[in-house]
């Protein structure tokens, strides 16, 4: 997989470094212990009758390097945080839709199904000739489309994936399957009556919908095939429905 190394980068940009006052902050602390090295060394180096002559030309020189010098360490580290920041969230996120990657998904969810959860996998009907009919850049809203659709229906911590061309798997922490049948459902409906525009025209995208139990974090990637299953059963039906594994 990816290498993400815990050295001293990413360790410095764990700062949190975010705004150009964070470059003021870091500046005044790391001046403060180059004022007071200073005055350490003065104390040890000179005697005490050029000591006061030369404590405050050495101040000014100590203040004039490290003030600059330090806030633009600063800069530069707020820099590297905003960069690894858009890092993990172009690896862990799907370009073209922002729905999580698969491995993410992976990642998140083994830290969120110690608890009963639920997990639905969604997939659009017909996607393959709605590409062929109006145009792969109409297919690509299409996508956009369902995963805005999926995440204005869902809480802030149900996770979302594209798993595949079409398919997309949510992971609701803390439901039975009874409550994420009905998520499931809400989810379909609300495709059902929500067209996607393409070229000025409303075009009507429907999905199908699996839904499974996940027990326990062992038991994620069964609950993934249970789910598969059930949607396999909402296309046989007629698919735009959803079936419980």
């Amino acid at each position: 997989g990816p290498l993400w190394p815990r050295d001293g980068v990413v360790c410095a940009v764990r700062l949190h470094l975010k705004h150009l006052r964070d470059g003021r902050v870091i500046a005044a602390p790391v001046t403060v212990v180059a004022l007071a090295g200073n005055f350490v060394l003065h104390s040890l180096m000179y005697p005490r009758d050029l000591d006061g002559e030369l404590l405050f030309a050495g101040s000014v020189i100590t203040v004039s390097l490290a003030l600059p010098i330090s806030f633009f360490i600063g800069l530069r580290m707020r820099d590297i945080y905003r960069l690894t920041i858009r890092l993990e969230v172009a690896r862990d996120h799907d370009p073209l839709t922002g729905a999580l990657t698969r491995a993410a998904f992976h990642s998140r969810a083994a830290g969120l199904v110690g608890a009963p959860a639920t997990l639905i996998i969604c997939d659009i009907d017909h996607f393959k000739a709605f590409n062929d009919r109006f145009g792969h850049l109409a297919g690509d809203a299409a996508l956009r489309h369902v995963v805005e659709v999926l995440g204005a229906n869902c809480r802030k911590g149900d996770l979302i994936a594209r798993f595949g061309g079409e398919e997309f798997l949510m992971l609701l922490p803390g439901t039975t399957p009874e409550e994420g049948g009905r998520v499931a459902q809400r989810l379909c409906e609300r495709l059902r009556v929500t067209p996607v525009p393409v070229d000025g025209t409303e075009r009507p995208v429907t999905a199908s919908f699996g839904v499974a139990e996940v027990r326990t974090a062992n038991d994620l990637v069964t609950a993934i095939a249970r789910a598969d299953g059930a949607l396999y059963a909402a296309k046989d039906e007629g698919r735009n429905r959803v079936c419980r594994a």
